[in-house]
């Protein structure tokens, strides 16, 4: 009986899949059609190539992925939206052949509902779908509210975000540009057009809510905000954020601090901050700076790439230590090649990381990127002290 359950579960996933990407390839057809539409779609197909090696004189290691995104939105009427976005992945090469829990961690499902699933699987190549996007949007005067999977961001720096306590996402999940979405209920109020108040209850797959207030309005040219909360049922949290210009630059701070839910009268609060600054010359070359103290981070010990690299993200897990530093820079060569080089220090195990990329557009909808990742620190490599991965991929958007 378990078993015919699942199996039905897994046609039904899969008849989800195929009538969604049928019914956008046939509203893709239509789009040209002369009247007035309602809805919109979008997206993008992609190929990206991986090479990885710790040594670069021995084995390396090749994967591939190919990338197909769907946004749909449906404006029913001037007060309601229906909003569905999917991604659906093809992952094929050696990590997958010579990992056989790699499907299973792709597919982890962190939402209250389940709305990701192995499409197929082989040997060498599997298929995964999911909604990341799902949910409805009901707007009435100065009242906004969203209900199912969304992206709901409280980030006010770029790299470390310790007030988004809903979607937390790594800096290096380059490929990723719309960062994962949140099961919640979301009301916003705008008492004016600088100021509103937000109020979300989140739902996990672990059946725990994350249920926050935040405040924000605008004050001497800075945009300010402050939230209050319960996170995950186990801390209560409040927190403060900014951003604005100082000495022709933008600069932004977040603060958090989580006290435990448990022994409330017993334990100190643990805080999280991050702050940053970026300043764009004339010639357009940019310069960006961020730090991070992370409370929850270790004070010293050894750097492990597989560690850092599957670093489950929540406000309270942005990094494995407790101080991390960022700094990048940008330019455009051209209109239509841009160069960016980052780098990253870790004090505490003194891991260190680097990554240059390259971005062209080749048509108004066609790009070519290259992307490098290395990682470096004093713990050996057989340890898995070091570490580079090489990527190039061509997205196609429509």
């Amino acid at each position: 009986m378990k078993n015919r359950i699942k199996n039905i579960t897994i046609y039904y996933k899969l008849s989800i899949t195929i009538l969604f990407v049928i019914f956008s390839l046939n509203i893709s057809a239509q789009e040209n059609a002369p009247k007035q539409r309602n809805w919109t779609l979008n997206g993008y197909v992609k190929y990206m190539q991986t090479i990885s090696f710790q040594k670069i004189d021995e084995n390396w290691l090749t994967d591939n992925l190919l990338h197909n995104r769907l946004n749909f939105n449906w404006g029913i009427n001037n007060n309601l939206t229906i909003n569905a976005q999917m991604r659906n992945r093809v992952f094929y090469g050696e990590t997958v052949t010579n990992f056989p829990q790699y499907p299973d961690i792709i597919n982890q499902e962190t939402g209250y509902l389940d709305m990701s699933w192995i499409v197929f699987e082989g040997k060498s190549v599997f298929m995964q779908s999911t909604f990341d996007r799902l949910f409805v949007d009901y707007n009435f005067k100065k009242f906004q509210i969203t209900l199912g999977r969304q992206r709901i961001n409280w980030g006010q720096t770029f790299v470390w975000n310790p007030n988004d306590l809903f979607n937390s996402y790594s800096f290096f999940d380059f490929d990723y540009e719309e960062k994962p979405g949140s099961d919640a209920v979301r009301v916003q109020f705008y008492p004016s057009y600088s100021s509103k108040f937000d109020f979300v209850a989140k739902f996990d797959n672990n059946n725990k809510s994350t249920v926050a207030g935040l405040y924000r309005f605008n004050k001497w040219s800075y945009d300010i905000q402050f939230l209050v909360g319960y996170y995950t049922e186990t801390d209560y949290v409040l927190g403060t954020g900014f951003s604005g210009s100082l000495f022709k630059g933008g600069i932004r701070g977040e603060l958090s601090f989580f006290r435990p839910k448990d022994n409330f009268n017993d334990t100190t609060s643990t805080f999280v901050a991050s702050l940053g600054y970026d300043y764009t010359f004339k010639n357009s070359l940019m310069l960006q700076f961020e730090g991070l103290y992370n409370g929850y981070g270790k004070s010293s010990g050894d750097f492990n790439l597989q560690e850092f690299y599957f670093l489950q993200m929540s406000p309270q897990s942005l990094s494995l230590t407790e101080l991390s530093f960022l700094g990048q820079i940008s330019y455009p060569f051209t209109p239509l090649f841009t160069g960016t080089f980052s780098g990253m220090y870790n004090p505490n195990d003194n891991s260190i990381y680097l990554g240059p990329s390259f971005g062209y557009s080749v048509e108004e909808n066609l790009e070519l990127s290259v992307y490098t990742q290395y990682f470096t620190s004093q713990t050996p490599v057989d340890e898995g002290g070091k570490g580079a991965f090489l990527y190039w991929r061509i997205k196609w958007s429509f």
